[in-house]
């Protein structure tokens, strides 16, 4: 089964790692560690962050617990089979939603697109061949680029992070699948 721990230490360094940033023109404000004051105000982590503790065990603790349970355990990561396919889902969940993270995996899965993970889902999700695997990442991956894309033409301000987001896209490819390899680049 997939490892929690494993996809939390892969991605918090996707989100910023645990610093407190406030960029302008991001919805969320201030941000630590990906989390979104925003979008997550009731964290209470928040006062840890705020009082100058952002750097201590306890805080990296609630951040932790916070992923857990409002993203791994949402999309029941831990009955899922394969490291790669839950990564790929937690990855772009952490920084999207859960949901829609969940209903581009089930567009590749060919299941009903509802954002929600249900026996139909978790059974696609954990019959997966190893090449069905590399299949899933990689539309997955395109399938959050256009997302992002989409989001872009709906708001120009939002294309200074266009080089963040491809890069994280398409490093989560490179985790799982040697790219190189396909095109014989040695």
């Amino acid at each position: 089964m997939a490892d929690f721990v494993k996809a939390y230490l892969e991605t918090i360094g996707d989100e910023g790692g645990f610093t407190l940033h406030n960029v302008s023109g991001d919805a969320g404000g201030d941000t630590f560690a990906g989390i979104a004051k925003n979008y997550h105000p009731e964290w209470p982590g928040w006062a840890l962050v705020h009082a100058g503790k952002g750097q201590t065990e306890e805080c990296r603790e609630q951040v932790r617990a916070f992923y857990k349970s409002k993203f791994w355990d949402d999309m029941r990561g831990d009955e899922i089979k394969h490291q790669a396919v839950a990564e790929t889902i937690y990855n772009f969940g952490m920084n999207s939603s859960i949901k829609k993270s969940l209903m581009y995996a089930q567009y590749c899965l060919d299941c009903e697109p509802d954002g929600e993970i249900g026996p139909i889902t978790l059974g696609a999700i954990n019959k997966m061949s190893r090449e069905e695997i590399e299949l899933f990442v990689s539309q997955h991956a395109l399938m959050r680029i256009g997302h992002r894309l989409k989001r872009i033409s709906q708001n120009r301000s939002q294309v200074k992070f266009i080089r963040g987001w491809l890069k994280r896209d398409l490093e989560e490819v490179e985790r799982y699948i040697n790219v190189n390899q396909y095109f014989g680049i040695r």
